[in-house]
């Protein structure tokens, strides 16, 4: 082979080398189309390209991070509210009788009543029914102390108004001003008291496995006809069906192959979105040390039903502190995040309270509130390049984003922009 030929071999197989790596490259960065709206795609794709690996900000010293909220951001539904009917339902619990009557309170902050949504129910009169339900079901059940199956006991009107009234209960709390979720988003965690981590794990992966396969719908849970009780009948709806969303299943993907590092804030218990977000499980393969949550204390190996002392709310301005905390400080990332995902009030804090934050995606879910503000602007951002807010639409009736900022709400059938 003569010089010539040799250097123009060289030289194909330089640019065959290159081009293969151009194009690997290239895709490695690429977030794929799914049902992102055209803004969306190309504004997240801008933003991997522009902060990632090779970009034109990216930093090797200050590896950049994103911070994604789980429940209705990642997935659709809550998997922390599937998994609490899923534990009621099947009565996976652990406590003695004492135990479960020491969660529930006749006085909260002052307040001893739920608010009028909730019928205005006296603590004292719901706390008393729960309690000597539990005690039927303590006493009669063959999962606790008792000889009869979980399907017998089904028929029970003490086990139907006990699954209603515990939901309802949490609920009202949430709703009830002088309560709020700052009592009751832990309360529900507590239901876990006297399982193991791992007992809880299981029961997670149990929960979302069975919402996966369940259709999308409105159910309602009531009081059985007839049955007298202290706080009287009630009813409790609630939205059956978790889906994953491909889409932010690729974005993380993207994220971490392009060097950003992805944590997830969350405010449902830790150990629940690990099973949901983990490795090798549901398709979001986020390691378990990358999730950021709500944490119980623990004693010999048993769940207790208190918070863990010295650890934050992961919940409105807690996710902003839990991020100092353990990202921050601890990792030594003393530096913004550079993006959030976010989609409810809970979110807000977290995603504009860094000064150095660049973008913020918000899932539609048609909200007022702080988040109804931001979706506001991400509105008024749409026609900008870089815009500082996005807002990503779904159809609620399928568990799927819609390629469009408007989203369907459950039961509906016309598309909404914002509240």
């Amino acid at each position: 082979m003569n010089n010539k030929k040799y250097y123009i071999l060289l030289l194909m197989i330089s640019l065959l080398f290159s081009w293969s790596f151009t194009f690997a490259g290239d895709n490695a960065k690429k977030i794929n189309k799914l049902n992102w709206s055209e803004k969306n795609y190309t504004v997240l794709n801008n933003f991997v390209n522009d902060y990632g690996i090779g970009g034109k900000f990216y930093n090797a010293d200050q590896k950049p991070y994103v911070l994604l909220d789980w429940d209705q951001t990642c997935a659709h539904f809550d998997c922390e509210e599937a998994t609490m009917r899923y534990q009621l339902v099947n009565l996976r619990f652990k406590m003695s009788i004492d135990h479960f009557k020491g969660l529930l309170k006749d006085e909260i902050n002052g307040v001893t009543k739920l608010n009028e949504e909730y019928n205005n129910i006296a603590l004292k009169d719901i706390n008393e029914d729960l309690v000597t339900e539990y005690t039927f079901l303590y006493n009669n059940y063959v999962g606790l102390k008792g000889k009869m199956t979980l399907e017998e006991i089904q028929k029970t009107p003490q086990y139907n108004d006990f699954i209603a009234k515990v939901a309802f209960l949490y609920d009202g709390y949430c709703s009830t001003s002088g309560i709020g979720a700052a009592y009751g988003y832990p309360w529900v965690l507590y239901l876990f008291a006297d399982m193991t981590i791992d007992e809880v794990k299981d029961l997670a992966k149990e929960a979302i496995k069975y919402e996966l396969g369940n259709k999308i719908s409105k159910q309602k849970w009531n009081t059985p006809e007839g049955f007298e009780t202290k706080a009287g009948s009630i009813s409790y709806s609630y939205k059956t069906g978790l889906r994953v969303l491909p889409e932010m299943q690729n974005l993380i993907a993207a994220f971490t192959d392009n060097g950003i590092e992805v944590f997830l804030v969350t405010a449902s218990y830790k150990h629940v979105v690990e099973v949901f977000s983990g490795v090798d499980n549901f398709g979001y393969n986020v390691p378990s040390d990358h999730v950021i949550g709500m944490e119980l204390a623990v004693k010999d190996g048993l769940i207790q039903p208190h918070y863990k002392e010295g650890w934050v709310q992961t919940q409105e301005q807690g996710k902003v502190e839990a991020v100092n905390m353990k990202i921050k400080k601890e990792l030594g990332k003393n530096y913004d995040p550079i993006f959030s995902a976010a989609d409810s009030d809970g979110d807000f804090e977290m995603s504009t309270q860094f000064p150095g934050m660049k973008l913020t995606l918000i899932w539609n879910r048609v909200k007022g509130g702080n988040i109804g503000s931001i979706s506001k602007k991400a509105v008024e951002q749409a026609n900008e390049t870089a815009p500082r807010f996005i807002l990503q639409g779904r159809d609620e009736n399928y568990g799927m984003a819609i390629p469009s900022s408007e989203s369907i709400l459950i039961g509906k059938t016309s598309p909404q922009l914002v509240k």
